[in-house]
């Protein structure tokens, strides 16, 4: 890496024109930056300098983990600035890399997809759908808006009004938002569905979830918000929370950014803290807490994949869903730890080009992505 890269990105940063994949690129460097050291810093960037930048980084809050990245380093896959940056700035990876992607497929990135199912059976293609108001139901209008979320508007209720259920479903390689008849909002990742009613009652409303979303919580102290997922029940007053819970992770987690909530299973409850993501640890069949860096976890909001640690095939579920891809493994794939951060804006053939700069290879047929040892 070209120490005037560095300089030119931390002056951009500085001057606020850093765009979010530059500032992306920033934060996986940083994380190298501080794993070696700090020996790969050139000596005319002041440490000052980046010590004022770093401190607006969400990435800053990783440092006190930073001495348990120095000692698996050696064995973990590092998705660093140092690769990102080589092909950001010569906009080509190596002819090594791009031997084993040789392809004719462009597989582009995910986008605002949906079908929303009215509680009379009727399905709605809210991806064909133009902008304005696409259905009314039982005192209910239903209107998508120019920035593609879906916006639920109460009418007044009419005598043979009934509260009837909708459900809005995310297809793999898909997202969408919807604002809710309280004035809620949701955020879905690729592969989810909520079923929510369209009138909420006056004590409680409950929404049902399938896969991955982000809650704004309109507070409402007379009536819980409450998210039923798995055999387990999230309940809210007013809060910001991430929910995951696709039936191929082993575990449903919970992580809450603001407010409070309480989960309940069969196997307990537990009330969270901001930070604090729960989930049910399988093996010991109870509840389990731990303080996480939330902006690894709601990246995926932000049009991120971000990596704190985690392992090689939890990343490879979020790329084949993000890009409706299959992955298979060949025999003696290694499951290797992954740091980082890439645009999800970005199409496949280039998020695995920066991956193999880090040792990992791939070889593309059709939607089957095909991971090497």
């Amino acid at each position: 890496m070209h120490p005037n890269n560095i300089q030119e990105l931390l002056k951009k940063y500085r001057e606020g024109t850093c765009t979010d994949e530059e500032k992306a690129l920033l934060e996986s460097w940083y994380l190298t930056y501080e794993a070696n050291d700090r020996t790969e810093i050139p000596p005319h960037v002041r440490e000052e300098h980046l010590a004022k930048v770093w401190q607006s980084l969400p990435v800053h809050r990783q440092q006190r983990r930073i001495p348990w990245l120095r000692m698996t380093a050696a064995a973990a896959l590092l998705l660093t600035l140092g690769a990102s940056l080589y092909y950001y700035f010569q906009k080509t990876a190596p002819a090594k890399a791009g031997e084993q992607l040789a392809t004719n497929t462009t597989i582009v990135p995910g986008s605002n997809k949906a079908i929303l199912t009215l509680g009379n059976g009727q399905k709605i293609s809210l991806t064909d759908a133009g902008n304005g108001q696409i259905a009314k139901q039982a005192g209910i209008t239903i209107t998508k808006q120019a920035d593609g979320q879906l916006l639920y508007t109460i009418d007044e209720a009419g005598p043979g009004d009934e509260i009837s259920f909708n459900t809005i479903e995310t297809p793999r390689g898909g997202q969408y938002q919807v604002a809710l008849p309280d004035g809620s909002k949701v955020w879905l990742n690729a592969a989810t569905a909520l079923r929510f009613p369209t009138r909420f009652s006056a004590t409680e409303r409950t929404v049902y979830l399938d896969g991955e979303a982000y809650f704004e919580i309109a507070h409402n102290s007379k009536s819980p918000f409450r998210v039923s997922v798995n055999g387990q029940q999230v309940e809210v007053l007013g809060t910001h929370f991430n929910i995951m819970a696709y039936k191929d992770e082993q575990t449903v987690r919970t992580t809450l950014l603001e407010g409070a909530v309480k989960l309940t299973a069969p196997v307990g409850s537990i009330l969270l803290k901001p930070g604090q993501q729960g989930y049910i640890a399988k093996e010991k069949n109870v509840y389990n807490s731990a303080y996480v860096d939330v902006t690894m976890v709601t990246a995926w909001k932000d049009g991120l994949f971000k990596f704190d640690s985690i392992d090689m095939r939890t990343l490879m579920r979020q790329i084949s869903r993000w890009y409706d891809v299959e992955v298979i493994y060949e025999p003696g794939v290694k499951d290797d730890v992954v740091f980082g951060s890439i645009s999800r804006r970005s199409d496949l053939t280039r998020l695995l080009r920066i991956l193999e700069l880090g040792g990992v290879h791939f070889r593309v047929e059709g939607r089957k992505l095909i991971v090497l040892p």
